[in-house]
Order: C-alpha cells, then structure tokens, then sequence
C-alpha cells in the first residue's frame, strides 16, 4: 500500500520548523548512505544535535497524531528517521533501502514534506512498483507512506529547496497486504459506529478486526 496523506502537519508547526531549521547544520547525505547508494546520493541531512532532535521528536508527534498515520505504519519501532535538503541539482538516485537499520527490520518507509511547493520545482520522489514507476510532488505538510521493499529515488530540484523528513519503521504487522487488510477494516469500523453507533454490523467488523490483528501481529 502507497498511501498520500494531505497535511498532516499544521502551517503553524511547520513554520515554526522551517523557522528553527534555517540556524542549523547540515552535512552531506552520503554519510548515512549504504555501501552501494553512497555514488547516487547527492543531498544534505540534518547534523544530529540535541536541537535537531527536538525538531524531529516534534515533527513525529504531530505527525502520528493525524489520522490514518498510526492505522496504516503499525510502528513498533522508528529504525531511523532524519530531515534532509536538496538545494538546487541535488538529488538521490534510484536505490533500495537497507533492509536492517542498526538491527532493526525496515518494513516501511515515509517522507514529510516540509516546504512548499510554490517555493520549488522538480525533487519528486518517484517509486518502482508493479505498476511501473509513479511520482509525487510533497507539499508542506504532505505525507508519502509506502513499503520499504521498491526501488526509489529523488529526481532533481530544479529550482529552490526541498526540505523534508525522511524515516524508516519496523510494523507490528510486516507483510504489507496484512497492513492494508487491516487498514481497511479499521476504517470500515469507524465508519459504521459513525453511522450506526454499536450496530450488530459494528461488532462483527469490530471482531474481525481485532481478530486479524492478534493473528498478524509481531510481538
């Protein structure tokens, strides 16, 4: 499942963050690349201070606060996750991403948009799937989920700067049809208790669910 979720983030945060972003350091991406991406990674990521921390430890919150977010990741645990900036021809070519992060599995990956899209051009991220390959163009705000297992890349800003969050999640549930399933029916619940309140059909959803997930689930 490739899900594009519509600010996720609130214009005040995401001032306040650029705002605290433009006093900070930034060093090259290759420094966190894998072996084989390290020749197609062409950007800059956030220096790890106790500053930058706060920023994403922020961005998270919010971020996992927004619905659909939480029902659709599953996270048990954030194997990584970093802010990073394109400046003008700067890009990352198609790669895969490491199966294990610091020993961790990485299910999932995510990017948050966190500029504007008036503010710059090119810098889609585009995805290799069955389908072919698909592209997306993040607005402030704006959140791409999707399954760390395809192919990937960033193509070039043309102009301005592309500031975004990047991450990687180990689910609770790692087959990512088990995680659509899911994500669907949690949905299906919440919208027949919204039109039926505790109908017979809620139940049986409800069981269903909760059902699979105690199956599913990785603990």
């Amino acid at each position: 499942m490739i899900l594009h979720l519509k600010q996720v983030i609130d214009p005040d945060t995401l001032t306040a963050v650029r705002e605290k972003l433009a006093g900070q350091t930034f060093t090259d991406g290759k420094l966190t690349a894998g072996w084989a991406a390290k020749g197609l990674k062409n950007n800059q990521q956030l220096e790890k201070t106790k500053a930058a921390d706060g920023i994403i430890e922020l961005l998270l919150k919010r971020m996992r606060a927004a619905s659909g977010v939480d029902s659709a990741m599953r996270p048990k645990q954030f194997a990584r996750v970093m802010i990073n900036r394109y400046a003008e021809g700067e890009f990352y070519g198609m790669h895969m991403d490491d199966a294990l992060m610091a020993g961790i599995r990485t299910d999932i990956s995510f990017t948050l948009g966190l500029t504007s899209l008036q503010d710059y051009t090119g810098g889609a991220l585009t995805i290799d799937d069955s389908s072919g390959q698909r592209s997306w163009r993040l607005d402030a705000g704006d959140l791409l989920i999707y399954p760390s297992h395809y192919l990937h890349q960033v193509e070039p800003v043309e102009h301005g700067e592309r500031l975004a969050m990047v991450g990687w999640v180990q689910s609770l549930v790692r087959d990512p049809q088990q995680r659509e399933i899911l994500f669907d029916l949690q949905a299906a619940v919440k919208t027949e208790h919204e039109l039926n309140g505790h109908s017979e059909q809620f139940f049986r959803l409800t069981k269903s669910y909760q059902n699979l997930l105690r199956r599913w689930a990785d603990r």
